[in-house]
């Protein structure tokens, strides 16, 4: 089976939210340097809910345009959103965060039988088939796109289709919310690449070009693999920082 989504699916409200935010900020409605009103106040005055509004400051303090000072509140810091990101890799939640500070358009939607991808050799899927998501990300505030991906979950989770046909922050999160899991831990492998036609024609890049591969597989608590992923990002948008800590004797 094969579903191909429409170009132009509507975003979620957080997100429109962030971009009115960025727009104010940029026209200094709302100025550089000042604290933010109060969140119940600015939810009130953009119509929408406090999560939503906190959702909406989320994107725009990852990508460095606000920061949230203690005792003072939400200070803007910056105009614009950064063009780059380096995705920090010292803790789950760090390395959960570029799904936060990018969002991925799907392309095409695929059911695939057996083990489409060398990282699910060994790995049965219970139902035979998998879940195959397509699609680009963009870093939040910018049209370029920054990465091809393609995701794999398996079929048991094909609940979470009807979900896809906007842009998502993430399809780990989707499987997380519709089915009551959580990720427990995150293998990485991380390696050079030379872009193929299709990554190539969707970053805009010449084939050949070198690029940055990332496979990450997602845990349940229970060992169950919820996500399997391989992008491919464009190292002059994406990059990655290790960071371990010594432990103690």
């Amino acid at each position: 089976m094969e579903k191909n989504i429409k170009q132009g699916a509507s975003e979620p409200l957080y997100r429109k939210v962030s971009l009115i935010l960025l727009d104010q900020i940029k026209k200094g409605k709302l100025p550089l340097g000042s604290v933010i009103p109060k969140e119940i106040d600015l939810a009130k005055q953009l119509g929408v809910s406090r999560v939503t509004l906190r959702q909406a400051l989320e994107i725009l303090e990852k990508g460095g345009v606000v920061q949230r000072v203690r005792k003072v509140g939400t200070k803007i810091i910056a105009q614009s959103m950064a063009s780059t990101y380096v995705q920090q890799m010292d803790g789950l939640d760090s390395i959960l965060r570029l799904a936060g500070q990018t969002a991925m358009r799907v392309h095409r939607i695929r059911t695939l039988p057996g083990e489409p991808d060398e990282g699910l050799q060994g790995v049965a899927s219970a139902t035979g088939f998998w879940l195959a998501i397509e699609g680009a990300r963009h870093l939040q505030g910018h049209s370029g796109l920054s990465t091809w991906t393609t995701v794999y979950v398996d079929n048991k989770y094909a609940g979470i289709a009807p979900f896809l046909d906007q842009e998502v922050d993430s399809v780990f999160a989707l499987v997380e919310r519709v089915y009551g899991l959580a990720v427990h831990s995150i293998r990485h492998r991380i390696g050079a690449c030379a872009l193929g036609e299709e990554a190539a024609a969707t970053l805009g890049l010449a084939v050949g070009t070198p690029g940055l591969e990332v496979q990450a597989w997602l845990y349940a608590s229970d060992g169950t693999l919820i996500e399997y992923v391989r992008s491919v990002h464009n190292p002059a948008l994406i990059s990655i920082e290790l960071k371990s800590t010594r432990g103690t004797a």
